[in-house]
């Protein structure tokens, strides 16, 4: 998936959990928690998540998850996030793109409100996140 647009939030922490879920016939099912900093929408937020992400074996994933994304001044997201992309077996290391869907009635980011956002997602191999939401951009 190539995003056009900019980005309307970024976001960049740690996985600070992780735990197999199951084990597939080509693959396995894992659960993940991340806490991580950044901005949305202009102001700085912090986030929580968890994802569950199927492994099918090389390198194919697809997953979701949920979040809570928060601002010191009282603004409150929460989403729900699809996503597909490729890992590296023996790592944390992963690459998905997709769609994230929020849900917010505070003043700052009630624009979110049951919108959806192309969503770029990224671990290293030392468990560090970077993930960016952008806009929608119409082709023209």
């Amino acid at each position: 998936m190539k995003v056009s647009g900019k980005p309307i939030g970024e976001f960049r922490g740690k996985t600070i959990g992780m735990r197999i879920v199951e084990i597939l016939e080509n693959g396995m099912k894992t659960e993940s928690t991340d806490q991580a900093t950044g901005r949305l929408l202009g102001t700085d937020a912090e986030h929580i998540g968890t994802d569950w992400n199927v492994w099918r074996f090389p390198d194919k994933i697809s997953g979701e998850g949920i979040g809570v994304i928060t601002s010191k001044s009282g603004e409150i997201a929460t989403y729900t996030a699809s996503a597909f992309g490729k890992g590296t077996v023996g790592s944390s290391e992963v690459k998905l793109h997709g769609i994230i869907n929020f849900r917010s009635s505070t003043s700052e980011w009630s624009s979110l409100d049951g919108s959806s956002f192309p969503v770029t997602y990224e671990v290293d191999s030392e468990d560090n996140i970077h993930w960016k939401i952008w806009e929608w951009k119409e082709k023209t």
